[in-house]
Order: C-alpha cells, then structure tokens, then sequence
C-alpha cells in the first residue's frame, strides 16, 4: 500500500475526528497542519487533506497559514483526495468553500486531485467548491447529516480504492 497521510486543521474538533477515523482505518498518519512542514509532505504518496468551512466561506486558520507553503511545494506525482466540513443550511451560500482553497493550492503545487464526490443529497445555494456536478472532493455536514458521515467516508474511500 502507498505511503498515506491524513493532514487536518480543526477549530471544534470534528474535522481532526473525523481525520482520525480515516487514519485508523486506513492505519496511515494522522496530523495537524498546524505541526507540518511543505518538505515533510513530499514523504507520502497521497495526502488526504481536511478542512472545515468557517465564518461564511474562510479556510481554517491552520490551513490559512499554511496556504503560501502548500502553493510553493513540488507535490508532483502526489496523488491529494479533499474532504471538508461544513453547514448547509446555515451557511447555503458558501458550503465548504474552504476545499476550492485547498483544491487551487494543491493543483498549483502539481499534485493529481482525486476524490470528487457527487452534490446530490445535499441542500445548499452555492459552493465555490462545486465543479461541474462534484465537489472538488467528500463534503460532510456533521450540523444536519451527521447520520450520513459514515457511509460517505466509506464510499469515499473505496472510490479511490482504499475503503476495506
């Protein structure tokens, strides 16, 4: 198996929970941003990357540092999958912005973008993170559906052939 992180940036705490329920079952890396180096990316084969939306639309404050170093580094050959929380129904009109941030900066660094999930099942105006009919990766609303957080991950995942 590809050498494999999972890299978070959280305020609440769901988005490193979730980051961690990927790690264990993927048993790969587990790691806050905040403690990361651009350099210290290029040890793995594929990132998975995850981001909460905050404010109305904002990248978190983690992730908003970090941002000039993730456009700087050479992610070549590096296969990147994004997943990002946020609230539609509260914030409708920017549900999980945060991930077109991400997903323009790994883009920018050459990284491969995979992951893209479907907009269907969700209910909000609009979202910077919306390409054709995909988010630009796994969109999670822990707010109103948390119930389908679960079975997400795991069609996420075994559609990029890492689900068990």
């Amino acid at each position: 198996m590809a050498t494999i992180a999972v890299i978070y940036g959280s305020d609440t705490g769901n988005t490193r929970r979730i980051s961690e329920i990927i790690a264990a079952r993927l048993k790969v890396d587990c790691l806050d941003v905040a403690d990361c180096s651009a350099e210290s990316l290029t040890d793995y084969e594929m990132l998975i990357m995850g981001a909460p939306t905050v404010n109305q639309g904002e990248l978190q404050s983690d992730w908003d540092y970090f941002m000039p170093d993730l456009e700087d580094a050479d992610l070549s050959g590096i296969r990147v999958a994004l997943f990002g929380l946020g609230d539609q129904k509260e914030y409708g009109d920017t549900f999980v912005d945060a991930l077109d941030n991400l997903a323009e900066a790994v883009e920018q660094s050459g990284a491969e973008l995979v992951g893209q999930w479907p907009v269907e099942g969700y209910e909000f105006t609009e979202s910077r993170a919306v390409r054709g009919n995909h988010f630009v990766g796994l969109a999670l609303d822990e707010d109103n559906q948390p119930e389908l957080t679960g079975q997400r991950l795991q069609q996420w995942l075994e559609s990029m052939n890492l689900g068990n």
